[in-house]
């Protein structure tokens, strides 16, 4: 029986792994030591750091801004998260009925913003919000209801969703693709015989549907809750974080602690509470969706 150059020794293997790992560990495991290490100093990008020990962490955890950014980046997890887990669901029910044209049409069409880099559809949403000249305020006068036409930039109440709202349309095409990906996985007999027990479109959805796709909607919840905590160029090019600090995310101020005032330091501890913040979210998410995965099982 002839061998295949991959049933060599351990040893062997390691040798084709080799060029992965080092790229790997230049590019992932490198930065994260830098970071972990600049965190660790008061660096301002010109002099020798200083060797500060947990001294940034200490400030952090007493800065209001630091906790202003945290609880402005958990109420855009509503707009990043559940709105497009919720509205991608609902659709992709409603698109799966369709025909396969019409279907792969609508599939296509709502797909399409998230395809577009969100720095860009920052830039075009905020002409599309100005409140002198933008087409959103300008169909609300069109339509007689003026008085509803805001700055939708500059309101310290409405800013926020406003931002949502466009992180809501960007993803929700992409989490109704995933699920009807998840739709066709599942046994079409299933379907079937609820409909030859005469159950409703609204059982079948929330008895057969729904469970079993609650693989897709983890892998959804962990891609969105990542996308939220380390949300900013969207954020950076229409708000730039205001005003008065009420689009603030942990991103955006890591990025003025670290390029506009010099203090890197700072800045690196903020990206290592982010990444810890990502790992313990993933974590829960796992356990709570895998938990119910395995009692599906």
């Amino acid at each position: 029986m002839k061998r295949s150059p991959l049933d060599g020794s351990e040893r062997t293997s390691w040798i084709y792994l080799l060029p992965g790992l080092l790229i790997y560990t230049a590019f992932v495991f490198g930065p994260i030591v830098a970071a972990l290490g600049l965190s660790l100093t008061s660096w301002d990008g010109l002099t020798v750091p200083k060797w500060v020990g947990l001294g940034n962490y200490v400030d952090l955890f007493s800065d209001d801004r630091f906790y202003i950014a945290l609880r402005n980046n958990a109420e855009l997890m509503i707009f990043y998260c559940v709105l497009p887990l919720v509205l991608g669901i609902t659709l992709a029910a409603c698109v799966w009925n369709l025909k396969q044209r019409e279907q792969l049409a609508l599939r296509t069409f709502l797909f399409l913003p998230y395809i577009m880099p969100t720095a860009v559809l920052g830039i075009i949403w905020a002409w599309l919000y100005n409140p002198a000249f933008g087409p959103f305020n300008q169909f609300l006068r069109g339509v007689g209801l003026g008085m509803l036409a805001l700055p939708w930039l500059g309101d310290f109440d409405f800013v926020l969703p406003a931002v949502g709202i466009v992180a809501t349309w960007y993803f929700f095409g992409f989490c109704m693709v995933i699920f009807l990906t998840g739709i066709q996985r599942i046994d079409p007999s299933l379907f079937d015989a609820a409909k030859v027990d005469g159950a409703s479109a609204r059982k079948t959805f929330f008895w057969i549907t729904l469970p079993l796709l609650m693989p897709e909607i983890r892998v959804v919840l962990l891609l969105t809750v990542i996308a939220s905590i380390k949300s900013f160029d969207l954020i950076f090019t229409m708000t730039r974080g205001g005003p008065a600090n009420a689009t603030l995310v942990p991103n955006i101020y890591m990025y003025q602690l670290g390029f506009e005032l010099n203090r890197f330091g700072a800045a690196a501890a903020i990206a290592i509470v982010g990444a810890l913040l990502t790992f313990a979210i993933n974590f829960a998410i796992h356990r709570l969706v895998g938990s119910q995965n395995k009692g599906q099982a």
